[in-house]
């Protein structure tokens, strides 16, 4: 779905984008359409397939005719009413096979308008724009702001090729829907610009904040606005001149070293991994923490990866005099902050791991026989004393999922077009492994990872709670011989506990 993706990050993406949807369906809205009539994706799934042995091509392809035949019909039996409604606030004046017509409609209104014009069987290009309208509206209403303007360039695309092909309709309804798109192509090309000089004056106004004054304020604002325009450009969505894409890294550099002075919170690490997502705003999200039926229920069913995923933590050990003298009662208190309510601090302690700092969970992997209980029992082994805590969590419809190998191959394009960023992260975020690794991978739009773990078990690195959907009920280890000896703590009230201290200190 994105610039020079191959077609398993297409799909993993638009699996990702199928959740987002899924949970914004109301009664009426169908299943997003994109995989079953956007050419985009249907033309790379069948040149994939092609490559395969063993894949029946056609048989696959007709199963798609047939879903986009069942939707199309549905669309316009489901935007009957809403049309009817929509033209009641339509302009006295004026036809519906004029652009002006539409210029007082939202795009969630033109998607409607458009979905209703179906007439027994849409063109091609007729529902690429559709799809790819769906497709924004439907994740915008819950993703980052930073994801739509890719999705918008896509829209434009498709605007454009439906428009280039449709220059004189004869049909009446040829023309409505030669007026509805020539309105959304305005609409899309006036919002592109807008977003494009946003993340621009974002980038000029607080790099020159900051530089009037280095308090943390500025620096931490300086330093999402440069994130997000380097993020940009790094997806093909805002187009730098070598010159500009230069300055840009340098002034970058610039903020990273204002960043690097500044502080974090007492139980964080004090790394410049802490510091960026901090900065960002990654690491004061909140998980969503559900109970058992949602959890294995529609939490799993929404979930891009759809295994459960465990993180233990031991206690911390007590320190007098600089040496250890014994162990903490139990891991609670990095498990309240674990799960953002903690009063001593609620954003992310990044963990150290194999590909990036970040909140490490053991997964089944792909493997013949790989079982839930393996990476389970895997888990815990960093939680071997008495009084650790286990979560047991799922990735939902925020994760954006690379591979520990896609991002050996894609920070080298990093390190090309910004290799004064690239420099600086490396040589700043030192430790054991590949510790820079989770900041590269925000750089390139991804806050997971999922790497290789020992047998059997993969290990997922998670740099945004946001993407994280957290099972109520936390085991606490009883026995440090046997870990089938816990107790169930509930993290909801966990945290009204934690709410009612901080109310009575107040």
């Amino acid at each position: 779905m994105g610039r020079d993706e191959t077609f398993k990050q297409q799909e993993r993406r638009l699996k990702e984008y199928e959740m987002v949807s899924n949970r914004n369906l109301e009664k009426q809205d169908t299943q997003l359409g994109y995989r079953d009539m956007n050419t985009r994706f249907l033309n790379a799934e069948k040149q994939e397939l092609e490559n395969r042995k063993n894949a029946d091509v056609n048989k696959i392809m007709e199963a798609h005719a047939q879903k986009k035949k069942q939707i199309e019909s549905a669309w316009h039996t489901n935007t009957t009413n809403s049309v009817k409604e929509l033209k009641k606030r339509a302009p006295k004046k004026g036809s519906e096979k004029t652009a002006a017509y539409y210029a007082g409609y939202s795009m969630k209104d033109l998607e409607v308008f458009l979905k209703n014009s179906d007439r027994g069987g849409n063109s091609d290009e007729f529902n690429n724009v559709a799809t790819d309208l769906e497709l924004y509206n439907r994740v915008m209403d819950s993703a980052d702001a930073r994801e739509g303007m890719g999705l918008l360039l896509q829209l434009k695309e498709s605007c454009s090729k439906y428009l280039t092909t449709r220059k004189s309709p004869v049909t009446s309804n040829g023309k409505i829907r030669k007026a509805i798109i020539s309105q959304l192509s305005q609409k899309v090309e006036t919002e592109l610009e807008k977003q494009r000089n946003d993340y621009l004056n974002a980038q000029k106004n607080t790099l020159e904040a900051m530089r009037e004054q280095t308090d943390a304020g500025n620096v931490d604002a300086a330093m999402k606005a440069h994130y997000e325009l380097v993020f940009q450009s790094l997806a093909g969505n805002i187009q730098l001149t070598p010159e500009e894409m230069n300055k840009l890294d340098m002034e970058t550099e610039e903020v990273l070293k204002e960043l690097k002075k500044q502080d974090v919170d007492k139980n964080q690490s004090n790394s410049l991994c802490s510091k960026f997502f901090n900065a960002i705003g990654w690491s004061g999200n909140d998980p969503r923490i559900v109970g058992y039926d949602e959890f294995h229920g529609k939490e799993m069913e929404n979930s891009p990866h759809k295994k459960l995923c465990y993180h233990s933590i031991d206690p911390l050990p007590i320190y007098e005099d600089g040496k250890v003298v014994g162990t903490e009662k139990n891991a609670l208190p990095q498990a309240k902050q674990l799960a953002g309510f903690s009063k001593e601090g609620k954003r992310i302690y990044y963990g150290i791991g194999r590909f990036g700092k970040g909140v490490y969970t053991a997964a089944r992997d792909d493997s013949p026989g790989a079982t839930d209980q393996e990476a389970k029992s895997h888990s815990w082994t960093y939680g071997e004393k008495k009084g650790a805590v286990m979560f047991t969590m799922l990735l939902n419809e925020h994760a954006r999922i690379t591979t520990e190998k896609e991002m050996l191959d894609r920070t080298e394009e990093l390190m090309k077009k910004f290799p004064r960023i690239f420099d600086f992260i490396r040589k700043n975020e030192v430790g054991r492994f590949r510790d820079y690794t989770t900041i590269y991978a925000a750089f390139l739009g991804y806050n997971t990872i999922i790497g290789e773990g020992a047998k059997n078990v993969e290990y997922i690195s998670t740099s945004d709670r946001k993407a994280l959907t957290m099972f109520d009920k936390v085991e606490v280890r009883t026995d440090e011989e046997d870990d089938l000896y816990t107790d169930d703590v509930s993290l909801t009230e966990l945290k009204n506990a934690e709410n009612s201290v901080v109310e009575n200190n107040a």
